[in-house]
């Protein structure tokens, strides 16, 4: 979906704006439910082992229990299915990051994405319950196009960036219900946090400036997958 679609507005419009966050309402419309779903979620899970690949999707889980964040690739101490599936089942938060190359909605999007921004990342974030674990406050480091999938997030939009304060000391802005086809647009090192309402897949976009790149190390294979991606 190209920007101007996704955002609603012309592109003129959104570089007015792009300093500040927003959210684009779907009304209703269910625009991204082709991007990701429970089955697909099912097939990772089952199938690549968590482990993923240098050039693929890894899975991270933020433990329900303790908020420590486990990566199956780097673990020195793996898990074992039943004990990531029992972790699912309690409300981890699981992360999939180098997710556009899991699907051709996904290529598709970070390649209409990059006629705008430079080289950039889909992540994938999924729960299974109300409460889940999630990130405490945060801030990132670029620009955020976050596409709400399936269920509803409760999100925190702080009044600081990273600059002014600790995450600790951030105050509450606004809070909003991100519903299914709504999108948030936040600026790079805004502070937020999310509590989830249910089951939820979410999708974040991130992209760095083209000034800020050098040759990146997927370049040749993103290139490779495109082209076989048609």
């Amino acid at each position: 979906m190209k920007l101007d679609k996704l955002l609603k507005m012309p592109i003129e419009d959104f570089e007015k704006h792009q300093d500040h966050w927003f959210v684009v309402k779907g009304n209703g419309e269910k625009r991204f439910k082709d991007y990701f779903s429970w089955e697909e979620a099912d097939n990772y899970l089952n199938s690549y082992g968590l482990s993923g690949h240098d050039r693929f999707p890894q899975c991270q889980i933020i433990e329900y229990e303790t908020g420590r964040k486990y990566c199956h690739k780097k673990a020195k101490y793996k898990w074992d299915k039943k004990k990531i599936f029992q972790k699912w089942h309690q409300g981890s938060t699981f992360v999939l990051s180098l997710s556009e190359f899991l699907n051709r909605q996904l290529w598709k999007q970070c390649e209409h994405f990059e006629e705008y921004y430079g080289r950039g990342q889909a992540n994938i974030y999924m729960s299974s319950k109300k409460d889940a674990r999630c990130f405490p406050t945060h801030a990132d480091t670029t620009a955020n196009f976050l596409f709400h999938v399936r269920g509803t997030v409760r999100w925190y939009i702080m009044n600081e960036y990273e600059h002014e304060c600790s995450p600790e000391d951030a105050t509450v802005n606004k809070v909003i219900d991100l519903e299914e086809g709504d999108l948030l647009y936040l600026p790079p090192k805004l502070y937020h946090r999310v509590d989830t309402l249910g089951p939820r897949i979410s999708i974040s976009f991130h992209f760095f400036p083209p000034s800020e790149q050098g040759k990146h190390w997927r370049e040749e294979w993103l290139d490779w997958i495109g082209e076989i991606n048609g």
